[in-house]
Order: structure tokens, then sequence, then C-alpha cells
């Protein structure tokens, strides 16, 4: 079991250890893939917002009812 020192407050860890005991930060520090969880996040909502916001306004906006129209008989005046 090796000791090593947190990358933050600098006090000595064990190399078993997940975080810090002291100020629980991670020891192997942040995971990398922190920042293409928040580009995706990004990405979702550029695309997902204005879909959203289109169907809600489609859903909104009243159609303008058409006039039947109804099949004329001529009739003949006799």
């Amino acid at each position: 079991m090796a000791l090593e020192p947190c990358k933050v407050c600098g006090s000595l860890t064990s190399t078993e250890e997940e975080i810090c005991i002291i100020c629980g930060y991670p020891a192997k520090g942040r995971p990398k893939s922190l920042w293409l969880k928040w580009m995706a996040l990004i990405l979702a909502m550029l695309i997902g917002l204005p879909l959203v916001i289109g169907l809600i306004q489609t859903i909104r906006t009243p159609t303008q009812p058409q006039p039947l129209e109804l099949p004329t008989t001529k009739t003949s005046d006799a």
C-alpha cells in the first residue's frame, strides 16, 4: 500500500482509496469524459429545444376550418 499526495489538498492518501479522506476529491482526478457529457447535453438542447418549441407552436395555432363543398344537384324548373 503506497501513499501519494492529494492533487487538491496535498494530504497523503492511499493509492487504493478512490477519494481523498480529507477533502473528498477523487484520487484519479475527474473523469476525462465529463466534457463529452456536457457537449452531448448542449447538442441535445440545441436540437431538441427548437423542435419542442415548434411542436408547441403548431399545437397552439388554431387551424382555419375549411368550408365543406356540398355536392350540388341541378333541379329543373318545369
